[in-house]
């Protein structure tokens, strides 16, 4: 086993357990007479990286039962089309988990769209009520990218009070909600959110015993901007030119691995690391929000 090998952090290792946890929950519910079903919808355009993602998470609901479907909608008028697609899901009862692909088209209305989903059945969160709920210290359900970093610092850095964690990027679904997890009493981080108006983007970078890099600019991280010994949580899922690759692309995160490895102490890979917790944490969440329904139709 050579360095980079010992660096990486097995995301489908802790994926697993997490998996574990929801096969056995769905487990009962099928018992019981209730098939969770998680439905996916997107406007219909082309993506490399999404299609690889959907394909790892068919697999991944195969293996706990869970039923998994996708919704396209046209792109034109975005958002009346996601908005009524969304407004029907909430309402079918057969529908337990409803996953929106991000990000939106340009000129959707962020704002009208995710109000449509039906809270209970919100299981990125997205909706202001489960937004509020995560602000307010009594999460329902989280974003699923910024809950699986959580789950895999949890393994990595069991004590995070007091260290420095930099977060590259501020979005809603990674960087906002995140650094509310680790800010809340039991993690005690200090934490760091950097964006595209951040002076010495670099420089804060260094200070950080934790980095995660969620700017969505692939390769954009390198080894300069590592403090030696940091732990190095990369985000990033993009598909790249590549005419060496069979496909003629590949998968790549915000940070160049390569150039990464050698400065810090652990990293995820990509793929391999933050995708694959993403995905389990996803179908915990399904199998919590098809429980919840059974239990209120009881």
């Amino acid at each position: 086993m050579n360095g980079a090998d010992e660096k990486r952090i097995d995301g489908k290792t802790i994926a697993r357990r997490i998996e574990e946890e929801a096969a056995e929950t769905v487990r009962r519910l099928r018992e019981s007479g209730t098939e969770p079903r998680l439905v996916s919808v997107a406007v219909d355009e082309e993506d490399a990286s999404f299609a690889s993602y959907l394909r790892s998470r068919e697999q991944a609901c195969l293996r706990v039962g869970i039923r998994s479907d996708v919704v396209v909608v046209p792109a034109a008028d975005p958002t009346r089309s996601l908005g009524g697609a969304l407004e029907k899901l909430s309402a079918d009862r057969t529908v337990h988990a409803i996953l929106l692909k991000l990000p939106l088209p340009p000129g959707a209305d962020e704002a009208a769209i995710f109000a449509r989903i039906d809270p209970a059945k919100d299981v990125e969160g997205l909706h202001p009520l489960n937004a509020g709920l995560l602000a307010s210290g009594r999460p329902r359900f989280v974003p699923c990218t910024a809950l699986a970093v959580a789950e895999i610092l949890a393994v990595e850095s069991p004590s995070l009070a007091g260290k420095d964690v930099v977060i590259l990027g501020r979005s809603r679904v990674v960087g906002s909600p995140l650094a509310v997890l680790l800010l809340r009493k039991g993690t005690d981080a200090t934490v760091t959110v950097c964006h595209s108006r951040t002076r010495d983007l670099a420089g804060h970078a260094r200070r950080a015993d934790v980095l995660v890099a969620a700017v969505g600019r692939p390769e954009m991280v390198t080894g300069e901007w590592i403090r030696p010994g940091a732990i190095v949580i990369d985000v990033g899922t993009h598909a790249i030119e590549d005419p060496s690759a069979k496909k003629g692309w590949r998968l790549a995160g915000d940070v160049r691995f390569e150039s990464a490895e050698p400065a810090c102490s652990r990293i995820t890979p990509v793929p391999g690391g933050v995708g694959p917790v993403t995905t389990a944490v996803l179908l915990r969440a399904a199998a919590s929000a098809a429980a919840s329904a059974a239990g209120g139709d009881r």
